[in-house]
């Protein structure tokens, strides 16, 4: 009775390893028909970090940078397959699901429809489009990009819908956290620990673009060396898109290469249309790439460290160039001024900003640091003696690495002005002269000063010169009557602005009858008491 039980305990046994074997080999057949773009490219990141349960249904991804292929057998109709990974809150994710089951025409087979879940296991969105229609994997079905409100695993449920659909059919998904470009993103990087890659040592991104020319900067910390970055131009003009923006070349995301693509985290593989490395420990990174295709395009970009560890700070610059505009505009500058000097960008956060000044026609400088305060940045020239001629130049820095540039300049004088300018008398006879009186400041004793005599039907200008005091007088005699101005004014020189004087309005008349007539009148009278005088005599002489 022993022996037989043992016999038929032995025979189970080979039963049950039979079985095994056949389902591992099954399930061998199908890894291999789910992963063949990935596992022949043989990508441990890929091995390592991303699980499969196959009688779960269900795809662990422990970073969000791996495309999950699903083949036509893996979701059949009525049944879902899960993927689920970790997402960190306010962080932008691209989420999107492609490939042969997408189909826009008259005929489509497949219809994935998209249940997503929040860490707390509540569903946060549906998705549900026609057959043939890619998903909208946004926040809102309007949004491009998922933005999670917590941190933790998301999962999202793709279904094959039992009452629309009519086939199972290739399918990629993939999440991938989508930065933007000229905006500074700090990132944890560590290096390989006994040559092998840890959590932190390959990590990727995505962005979009449709600028002509970008580069990458990266600050590397003295605590790390960076074995490379890496970009990858991931679609072209015929990509599909989904809400307008475009998807990668399918097949890029395994790694494949065409004029696009070519995507993968492992260190001896493509390195990308533009790669940069380390030296050493805290040598910061720069590359520069100019755009083959037209439109906006999408691009991975990959993070690889080597040594040490440390958090780097990245940015994708697309925006070149940049004005600082005027805030204070230096006009009548003395000697007793400070002259304060401040601009304003039109780009980003300014990080820093230089004033240098000369008053020799940059022979010798001096240099200032200015105040930044977000998109601004000031500072103060010190007094200078009358008659310099200050020249200056600003140069600053915004934070997506723009030299932006400025330059100006003021000449230093003594302030003038004409005071107590009056006619001597008021109104002016025709015949007489129109004398003025007035004095100017000082500093421009015994300059010129023009004096302007205006009516309607003439002006005449005249120059005299101030006195050592700063009087002056002048007079023109007018040729007709009526109303004139005269306003003096002086031209400046060097050291001394120009000024005028207020305007003097007067009248000039016509002389009184008397005046006119006097002569007249006069001899008139002084010939009829001569006829008298000698009639009288006469009469005197007869008798």
């Amino acid at each position: 009775m022993f022996k037989l039980k043992t016999a038929l305990s032995a025979r189970s046994m080979q039963t049950l390893f039979t079985i095994a074997v056949i389902a591992a080999l099954l399930l061998m057949t199908l890894r291999f028909k789910v992963d063949a773009q990935i596992d022949a490219q043989a990508f441990p990141e890929y091995q390592q970090y991303v699980h499969t349960d196959w009688l779960g249904n269900c795809t662990y991804i422990e970073k969000p940078m791996f495309p999950v292929y699903l083949n036509e057998t893996q979701v059949p109709i009525g049944k879902n397959w899960t993927v689920i990974c970790p997402l960190q809150a306010n962080h932008s994710y691209h989420v999107y699901c492609y490939g042969e089951w997408v189909h826009t025409g008259d005929a489509p087979k497949t219809d994935y429809d998209i249940y997503v879940y929040n860490p707390q296991g509540e569903l946060e969105g549906t998705h549900t489009e026609a057959a043939g229609l890619p998903e909208h994997l946004g926040t809102t079905v309007e949004d491009a990009f998922f933005v999670p409100a917590s941190s933790g695993n998301y999962t999202f449920a793709i279904v094959n819908d039992a009452r629309e659909s009519n086939g199972a059919e290739q399918a990629t998904f993939m999440v991938i956290e989508n930065v933007e470009c000229d905006r500074w993103y700090t990132h944890s990087v560590s290096g390989k620990v006994a040559d092998a890659p840890a959590f932190n040592t390959s990590w990727a991104y995505e962005f979009l673009t449709a600028s002509e020319r970008i580069e990458l900067w990266v600050r590397v910390p003295d605590t790390l060396d960076m074995y490379e970055a890496r970009l990858y131009l991931m679609s072209n003009t015929e990509s599909l898109t989904v809400n307008n923006v475009s998807l990668p070349w399918e097949p890029g995301l395994y790694g494949n290469l065409s004029a696009v693509g070519g995507y993968n985290l492992e260190s001896e593989e493509y390195r990308g249309v533009a790669y940069a490395s380390c030296e050493y420990n805290g040598q910061d990174m720069f590359l520069n790439y100019t755009q083959p295709f037209g439109g906006e395009n999408v691009y991975h970009l990959v993070l690889m460290g080597e040594v040490g560890e440390g958090n780097i700070d990245f940015l994708v610059k697309t925006t070149f160039g940049g004005v600082l505009t005027p805030l204070t505009f230096p006009q009548k500058v003395t000697p007793a001024n400070e002259t304060e000097i401040a601009y304003a960008t039109n780009t980003t956060r300014l990080e820093n900003a230089t004033l240098r000044y000369t008053i020799d026609s940059w022979k010798n400088t001096t240099k200032v640091d200015m105040v930044v305060s977000n998109m601004t940045c000031n500072a103060t020239i010190p007094q200078q003696e009358a008659g310099s001629y200050v020249e200056y130049a600003v140069q600053a820095t915004d934070t997506i690495k723009n030299m932006l540039t400025a330059t100006g300049n003021f000449t230093v004088k003594y302030i003038s002005a004409i005071t107590d300018f009056n006619a001597t008398r008021m109104p002016v006879t025709l015949g007489d002269n129109i004398t003025v009186t007035g004095t100017i400041s000082a500093e421009a004793g015994g300059a010129p000063v023009t004096v302007t005599f205006m009516s309607v039907n003439s002006t005449e200008t005249l120059q005299c010169t101030a006195l050592g005091n700063g009087t002056f007088t002048a007079s023109f005699q007018p040729a007709t009557t009526g109303d004139w101005i005269v306003q003096a004014a002086f031209a400046g020189n060097s050291s001394i602005y120009e000024c005028e004087s207020e305007t003097v309005m007067l009248t000039v008349e016509e002389p009184s009858f008397l005046v006119t007539y006097g002569l007249y009148i006069g001899g008139g009278v002084g010939g009829g008491l001569a006829a008298v005088g000698a009639v009288v005599y006469i009469k005197k002489y007869r008798q």
